[in-house]
């Protein structure tokens, strides 16, 4: 009769857990036995998965309605349905913009159901994609996983996709926190707009610090898309249209 797991030396237990942990995961990684497709249409959008493959770290900015989210999720599930061994987990941070810096204790529920309110632009696109069923079964296991800034110090974030939501709402020293997690068989993903920045408007945001300072690195990458990508609503473009004359406008007298 089999030693129970209790018999096993620490070391030994451990890499029994971290086999189970891994056998759930892959089964659950099955649900994506189905072609996940990533219809680009605009070339702008296909820079956004050329920088995302061919990089590192990948910078995508755009207007709302450009498809980031969603095609960072989409290239995210492919990756990890095409390469499970190496990609073990889709990791999803965002700012969430409450006070206190991060502080979310304030609301009720678990940590998990805390930050699912703010994560819901990325579910909703993992649902799109794959469907609820597939969406919760990956969560479930931990192939989803939500990390809120707070706690990323210390944490090496390996065998990963890290996908970095509203970049323009993230500090210089939390960037320098995030992007300073990547472990090995890692990509990162930050995504934003800078025109929607609404937080330390004196400084520059994570996302204008990328673009100002790093990307020029080999390893890091940068996609923009514009008005020209939105594919959300047509009525989307005109409004982003009429915002621009109306900041034009307070900047030529001086309102900002």
């Amino acid at each position: 009769m089999a030693r129970g797991k209790n018999k096993f030396s620490k070391e030994e237990n451990e890499e029994i857990e971290s086999w189970e942990r891994d056998s759930e995961r892959l089964k659950s990684v099955r649900v994506l036995a189905g072609k996940i497709d990533i219809k680009c249409k605009s070339k702008a959008q296909k820079d956004v998965i050329s920088a995302i493959e061919d990089t590192v770290i990948s910078v995508i900015t755009g207007p709302p309605g450009t498809g980031k989210t969603y095609l960072a999720c989409a290239r995210a599930l492919k990756f990890i349905k095409d390469e499970p061994l190496t990609y073990k987990k889709i990791i999803l941070i965002k700012s969430v913009n409450v006070p206190k810096d991060e502080e979310i204790g304030y609301l009720k529920g678990t940590l998990q159901e805390k930050m699912e309110m703010y994560m819901y632009p990325f579910i909703s696109n993992f649902n799109k994609i794959i469907g609820k069923s597939a969406t919760d079964d990956l969560k479930a296991t931990g192939v989803i996983e939500i990390l809120p800034i707070k706690f990323a110090l210390g944490v090496t974030l390996d065998d990963s996709i890290i996908i970095i939501d509203e970049a323009q709402q993230i500090s210089k020293d939390n960037l320098r926190t995030l992007i300073t997690r990547i472990g090995a068989n890692a990509k990162m993903i930050f995504l934003g707009d800078v025109k929607q920045k609404s937080v330390n408007k004196r400084e520059k945001s994570a996302l204008e610090i990328l673009i100002d300072h790093f990307v020029g690195i080999k390893e890091i990458g940068l996609a923009q898309l514009s008005k020209e990508d939105i594919v959300r609503h047509p009525i989307i473009k005109i409004l982003e249209e009429v915002f621009d004359k109306i900041e034009n406008s307070e900047k030529l007298n001086g309102n900002r």
